[in-house]
This record gives C-alpha cells, sequence and structure tokens, in this order.
C-alpha cells in the first residue's frame, strides 16, 4: 500500500473518530475540520499556504488538547501526522 493509501486510510478513520465524539464543544470540533480541509488542500496542492500555522503545528497542538479527555483521537491524529511525515509534508 503506498503512502497516500495509508493517509487516506488515516483520515478517513480521524474523520470518523470526530464524528462519533460527543465534544460539547462546537470549537473543537471547528478545529478538527479546518485542520483535515488543511491537510486535504495541502495533499492536493503541496505550495498551499492557507494554513495559519505548519499542518505537523496544528497536529502536535490538537494531540496535546486531546490526550487526555479523548486518547484514542489523539492516537488517530499521530498517526495522521506519522504519515504525513513519511510523505514529506
Amino acid at each position: 500500500m503506498t503512502d497516500a493509501k495509508h493517509l487516506d486510510e488515516a483520515l478517513n478513520n480521524l474523520r470518523s473518530e470526530i464524528e462519533a465524539l460527543d465534544f460539547g464543544n462546537d470549537e473543537a470540533r471547528q478545529r478538527l475540520d479546518k485542520l483535515i480541509q488543511d491537510i486535504e488542500k495541502t495533499l492536493e496542492n503541496p505550495q498551499y499556504t492557507g494554513a495559519d500555522e505548519t499542518l505537523g503545528a496544528q497536529l502536535k497542538t490538537s494531540i496535546l488538547n486531546f490526550e487526555v479527555s479523548h486518547p484514542r483521537l489523539a492516537a488517530v491524529m499521530n498517526e495522521v501526522m506519522e504519515k504525513l511525515g513519511n510523505m514529506g509534508i
């Protein structure tokens, strides 16, 4: 399986985790949705600079924010970050 397919699978897992969780916090859900959009835009166009910070920094921040309250979500985000790193993104 190629890195792109692994990443696509990881993003699908992330979407599923986000949908399954009851955050009770619309702002957190919006940040996660924007993060996924930034990842997808970067994959479509590696020159995309619409994100306020790098994808890696966004993912690290999100992982830290959800590590205690939603460890499964944090693990999936870590997997996405790993796949992006393997692709040089």
